[in-house]
C-alpha cells in the first residue's frame, strides 16, 4: 500500500511537497477504519489519489485536478461524488470558525480583532450583494492572518492556509481582496467612531456651559451698602405704616362715645 501512494504521489508531483506523503498515507489508513461499515464504489488507485487531493488541500499546496482525474480511471461526476463522501468520513466537512483557528494555532489574543473583521466583512458582503457564501472557511482564516497583521501579530502562512482550503496562489488574491477592503471599510469604521467621541465631547461640553449658566443665574446678586440701606429702610417704613392702618384711632372712639 505505502508503495502505491509513493507512486502515485510522484506522479501527480507532489513528490518532494513537505508532509504530503505523511497526510495521504493517514487519511487513506483513516479512511479504511471509518468505511468498514460502508462499501466504497470505488478502486484502490481512485482512494489513494482522492486521499492525497484531500491532504493536498488541508495542507495549501496546489493539486493538478486533470492529473488526478486521469490517474484515479473515475469519471468526474464519481470523483467528485466520492470526494464529498470521503470528507463526511474524515470529519473534513466542518467548516472552521475565526475561534476555532486562533485556539488551535494559539492566537487568542487576535480572536476579538479577526471577529471584527468577519463582521465587517458579512456587512460588506450583504451590502454589496453578491451572493458569496461568507460560510466559507477562507474567509474565517483570512480574518486571523489580516487580525495578525494589523496587530503586528506573527504567523505562519504555511500553518494558516490549511484551514481556507486554498492553494498558495488563490490565499494570495484573497488577501489583496482583503487589504483593499480593510483600507476602505475598516478606516471608515475607525473615522465613524472618532466622530462619534468628538461629537459626545462637544454635547459633553455644552451641557456644563448650560450648567454653568444656570448656577450663575440662582446665585444670588450683592449690592453695594447704600442701596441695601435705602432696600431695608423702605421695608422697615411699609412695615410701620401697615402696623399704624391695622391700629384702632382713639378720636373715632371718643366720638362714638
Amino acid at each position: 500500500m505505502t508503495t502505491l501512494i509513493e507512486q502515485l504521489i510522484t506522479k501527480m508531483g507532489l513528490r518532494e511537497e513537505p508532509n504530503v506523503m505523511e497526510k495521504t498515507t493517514e487519511l487513506v489508513r483513516l479512511l479504511e477504519l471509518r468505511s468498514t461499515n460502508v462499501p466504497l464504489q470505488i478502486n484502490e488507485y481512485g482512494k489513494i489519489v482522492l486521499c492525497a487531493d484531500l491532504a493536498s488541500c488541508l495542507l495549501g499546496i496546489g493539486f493538478d485536478k486533470e492529473q488526478a482525474l486521469k490517474l484515479s480511471g473515475l469519471r468526474k461526476s464519481h470523483y467528485l461524488n466520492n470526494k464529498r463522501m470521503f470528507e463526511k468520513l474524515l470529519d473534513l466537512n466542518k467548516l472552521a470558525s475565526v475561534n476555532d483557528i486562533c485556539v488551535q494555532l494559539g492566537l487568542n489574543e487576535v480572536t476579538r480583532k479577526a471577529e471584527e473583521l468577519m463582521t465587517l466583512f458579512n456587512a460588506v458582503a450583504a451590502t454589496e450583494d453578491t451572493g458569496t457564501d461568507t460560510t466559507h472557511p477562507q474567509y474565517a482564516a483570512m480574518a486571523v492572518f489580516q487580525a495578525c497583521r494589523l496587530l503586528k501579530k506573527k504567523v505562519s502562512k504555511t500553518k494558516l492556509m490549511p484551514f481556507s482550503n486554498l492553494r498558495p496562489t488563490q490565499f494570495q488574491q484573497l488577501e489583496q481582496q482583503w487589504s483593499l477592503m480593510i483600507a476602505k471599510h475598516h478606516k471608515e469604521v475607525k473615522v465613524q467612531a472618532s466622530s462619534d467621541l468628538d461629537g459626545k465631547l462637544k454635547e459633553s461640553q455644552q451641557e456644563n456651559i448650560k450648567g454653568q449658566e444656570v448656577k450663575k443665574a440662582q446665585k444670588p446678586q450683592t449690592e453695594d451698602y447704600d442701596t441695601w440701606k435705602a432696600r431695608m429702610l423702605a421695608t422697615a417704613q411699609a412695615r410701620l405704616m401697615e402696623q399704624e392702618s391695622s391700629e384702632p384711632n382713639p378720636d373715632n372712639q371718643l366720638l362714638e362715645a
